[in-house]
């Protein structure tokens, strides 16, 4: 599926957005100059005091003159409020970047064999879970699985799917060059999703958000999380709200990070 290829949280988009502004504002001041140029350039009337006339000229080219500087004014605050790019993936903001005792934290993510009421299939059970999922289909190698069983009925009611920089090099690439809000919008669209959201990320900055997806048999929530290091997918088979999920997979991100 082809997505947006233009990122609007990119440096260059918010570059690009200045120069409209500045742009639509030159216009503006070379119409206003053009339109005016008879009303500041009325010569002298026959019997005229040349010297009052001068004068008034003055005044004319003063008043256009002070427009102007209200026109670039008004531009260049417009322009400055526009500029605000997200830093790229690989770059979260500085209040994002440290953990809770100040210090740079390495994003590890190791799945728990349990976290919450979730427990981590494995065996034969996993081989089925993987084979329902994936229908066929084959996962990029550097892509780890884990599927989630609830209540203990040897079927899967979430699986992640763990993308990281730790072992895959596209994924350092596309995190240097790419914001969180433009990985999840590529992600979000690619798979379908709808009403997406995005809330708290906890502990470890970066983002998270979560929409709803077509199931099999009923809507599913799809859930992600991503930092300077990681993108990771959560689909919940059995949730139905967009909050329950993300608590859900906050829950799963605190207890996988390292």
């Amino acid at each position: 599926m082809i997505v947006a290829s233009i990122d609007p949280t990119s440096q260059a988009f918010a570059i690009g957005e200045v120069i409209g502004v500045m742009s639509a504002a030159a216009t503006a001041i070379a119409a206003l100059w053009w339109l005016t140029r008879s009303w500041r350039t009325q010569s002298t009337p026959p019997g005229g005091d040349p010297v009052r006339a001068l004068q008034e000229k003055r005044k004319r080219n003063g008043f256009i003159a002070g427009v102007t500087v209200l026109i670039v004014a008004a531009a260049s605050v417009e322009a400055a409020a526009s500029y605000d790019p997200d830093p790229r993936a690989s770059k979260p903001r500085a209040s994002e970047a440290l953990a809770a005792d100040g210090s740079e934290e390495s994003l590890v993510i190791v799945l728990p064999m349990a976290f919450g009421d979730f427990r981590l299939m494995t065996g034969a059970a996993a081989t089925r879970a993987e084979t329902e999922v994936l229908a066929g289909r084959e996962l990029p190698h550097s892509m780890r699985t884990g599927y989630y069983d609830q209540d203990a009925d040897e079927s899967f009611d979430l699986f992640v799917l763990v993308n990281s920089a730790d072992w895959d090099p596209k994924v350092a690439e596309d995190k240097a060059t790419k914001s969180i809000s433009q990985e999840f919008h590529n992600y979000f669209t690619a798979t379908k999703a709808r009403d997406v959201a995005r809330f708290d990320a906890g502990e470890h900055g970066g983002g998270l958000a979560c929409g709803f997806v077509a199931g099999p048999d009923r809507d599913q929530v799809l859930c992600a999380w991503s930092d300077a290091t990681n993108f990771v997918g959560v689909r919940l088979v059995r949730e139905t709200d967009l909050a329950g999920a993300a608590r859900t997979t906050l829950a799963l991100r605190n207890a996988a990070t390292r």
